[in-house]
């Protein structure tokens, strides 16, 4: 491999220029695959193979001059996989290495005996573009046909194949039908997310229409060209929905549709991208024609995919923002898109799930093929003050938190990235003053946008989160007779929100608050609520805190017993109604009995027997515990538990602790 790397252009490595394909068949490639064992028969049928363009097996054949048992009993058969009338390469290093063993004459002989296969077949597009690799000088009489064929995989979304026919066509064209290839070139390799491959070729169209019209080349290229360089800028606004057609037009309007709308009606922003749910993923590089016939290109569709993961993240879903993001960062230029934001959204991701960035991300960050836009560069920071907080160094972390508030503004509490709240680390650290001026700085922010949310746009996310952090700041320096009130404000701004994640948070910021001031019931309670909704969102790392403040002495009450004799990894009874089991099992006696008795307001409004089945959950049994315990069958439980969340008006065990808690 690293052979091959230096084999290749920076931009390759990048992922901004188009690969060689195949890829060169550097030594170590060979040494992994070893001796192909092939005559020259084998090598011909495998040359065919590796430079056709349709992989229907009678193709094959026919182009190769052999039949199914000649081919499947040869040394041939051995690296190939036939199924289904189709073929493909049993490893693409075969395919490297036979491509790269012919010659020239051989190569453009297999281009010729394909061509001539496809125009029987009457498939005069694969026929004209084997003619024009089987041809040894440039035929201007092929250009303009292969123009028109490299368009079409354009407007299909094979972005890849017109990079690739745009190209061909261009070495045979002169003149405008040239300059037309290169934008034509250009444009695919924009919309594949190889901006230095776009720059190259747009610009040659520029050049090579310089002489003619301006109307037959140039304005082909002006407009993709400015893209391709706002890209390489960080612009977040460098590619809009006018700059596309079809689907790509489609999942560029949903995506900056949903991020205008997020904040301030995330429902709403949600059935936006549901909208564009349907449309077809960008195409593998190796089909021709094949597929749906409008389907995104790399381009669009990474910025679909962020706008989804971010989507995700920002209700709390961190397993689901991750999803979304790893799948894309292994196949779309998602480094492109919204000036960075996917590379901000898989730091963060990795930082809050695994406590450490991971070797894609990296790998992410370094396919940058420009700059970033300063609000993710800001974000960053934030990066930094994560780690911060994962070592317990509180005053550095709220330092970096103020850098990048400073740095990014509110565009970046727009990103609304997983954040410790500063207040409440300088808190921490001991800082009572830093941490008062601080709160002091954040309701001034807040007092003059204390009106009604926006329902639209991006007004609403500055405000809310400004709300949330003063809440949680509020709460963080609450006094004994304060406290309370400060949690209820809190809870509400953190619901208001829609994120489990911050509500999480919102119940660790309490349960500390709760410790500082002597009430390690109320703390165990909390933090047990924090625990369980970190771990309903994915947020590992954070949910390794709330474990490791559970066996801090002085946290939770004496005999509270950490987590309750389970082991925190061990499995327990998938709970009925949604959420995790175990909320109060860590707590132990002490915090049971408090539960218990904060259950008796229900008394009236549930049964004796949902109310024993309320008073168990809340204690933290599972349904299967509470069954023995009450005697009856678990689907029993199951029943009656539904019942209990339909008369309080909660979804989860956790809500249904959190609520008996609060009286």
């Amino acid at each position: 491999m690293d052979q091959t790397a230096r084999m290749l252009d920076d931009e390759h490595l990048l992922g901004t220029a188009l690969m060689p394909d195949p890829l060169p068949a550097a030594r170590a490639v060979r040494e992994a695959v070893g001796p192909l064992g092939l005559d020259e028969d084998a090598r011909r049928v495998l040359l065919v193979a590796a430079v056709a363009v349709v992989d229907r097996t009678e193709v094959l054949l026919a182009a190769s001059g052999t039949d199914i048992d000649t081919l499947m009993a040869g040394p041939a058969g051995r690296h190939l996989h036939l199924v289904g009338g189709r073929f493909r390469f049993h490893h693409p290093r075969i395919r490297s290495i036979v491509h790269e063993d012919a010659d020239l004459a051989t190569r453009t002989a297999a281009h010729g005996a394909l061509a001539e296969v496809h125009r029987r077949a009457d498939e005069p597009l694969v026929a004209m573009w084997h003619t024009a690799l089987s041809t040894l000088a440039g035929d201007p009489l092929l250009a303009d046909g292969l123009v028109e064929l490299a368009e079409q995989h354009l407007a299909r979304g094979d972005v890849h194949r017109a990079h690739e026919v745009a190209r061909e066509a261009a070495s045979h064209g002169t003149d405008q039908v040239r300059a037309r290839a290169f934008a034509v070139a250009g444009r695919a390799a924009l919309w594949a997310g190889h901006v230095h491959d776009a720059v190259m070729h747009l610009r040659r169209a520029a050049h090579a229409a310089g002489t003619g019209s301006p109307a037959d080349g140039a304005p082909d290229a002006a407009r993709p060209l400015g893209i391709a360089l706002a890209l390489l800028d960080g612009r977040p606004d460098a590619v809009v929905p006018g700059d596309a057609c079809g689907a790509d037009r489609a999942a560029l309007a949903a995506a900056r549709k949903m991020m205008r709308m997020l904040d301030g009606a995330p429902g709403e922003a949600a059935a936006v991208l549901a909208e564009v749910a349907e449309l077809a993923p960008a195409r593998p590089p190796s089909w021709w024609f094949d597929g749906p016939s409008d389907a995104m290109t790399p381009l669009a569709e990474a910025h679909l995919r962020v706008a989804q993961s971010y989507l995700a993240l920002r209700l709390g879903d961190i397993t689901g923002a991750a999803s979304v993001l790893d799948d894309a960062v292994e196949r779309l230029p998602v480094a492109l898109a919204f000036g960075g934001l996917g590379i901000a959204l898989a730091r963060r991701l990795d930082l809050v799930r695994e406590g450490h960035l991971s070797r894609p991300t990296a790998a992410l960050e370094a396919s940058v093929p420009g700059q970033v836009a300063p609000v993710v560069r800001a974000a960053t920071l934030g990066d930094r003050a994560q780690t911060a907080v994962f070592n317990g160094r509180w005053v550095e972390a709220a330092t970096l938190l103020g850098l990048a508030a400073e740095r990014g503004g509110d565009e970046l509490r727009r990103l609304w990235l997983p954040t410790p709240d500063p207040v409440e680390l300088l808190v921490l650290a001991g800082q009572d003053r830093a941490a008062r001026h601080s709160h002091e700085r954040l309701r001034l922010h807040v007092l003059p946008t204390a009106g009604p949310d926006s329902a639209g746009g991006f007004s609403g996310g500055p405000t809310r989160r400004r709300r949330l952090d003063l809440a949680r700041a509020e709460l963080a320096l609450a006094d004994a007779s304060g406290v309370n009130r400060a949690r209820e404000r809190a809870v509400e701004a953190s619901l208001r929100v829609g994120s489990t994640f911050e509500r999480g948070l919102t119940e660790l910021v309490a349960a500390r608050a709760y410790a500082r001031l002597g009430l390690p019931g109320d703390a165990a309670a909390h933090l047990l609520g924090a625990h369980e909704l970190f771990e309903e969102s994915g947020a590992k790392a954070w949910e390794h805190i709330a474990e490791q403040a559970l066996k801090t002495p002085g946290f939770v009450p004496a005999g509270a017993g950490g987590t309750g004799g389970r082991a925190p990894d061990e499995p327990g009874d998938e709970p009925a109604g949604g959420g995790q089991a175990g909320l109060g099992q860590a707590a132990g006696g002490q915090a049971a009995a408090a539960q218990e008795d904060l259950c008796g307001q229900w008394d009236g409004l549930l049964t004796e027997r949902e109310l024993d089945v309320a008073r168990l959950v809340v204690q933290g049994r599972t349904n299967r515990q509470v069954a023995a315990n009450l005697y009856v069958s678990v689907r029993t439980v199951e029943v009656h538990l539904g019942r209990v969340f339909r008369k309080l008006g909660v979804r989860s065990r956790t809500e249904l602790a959190v609520l008996a808690l609060r009286g």
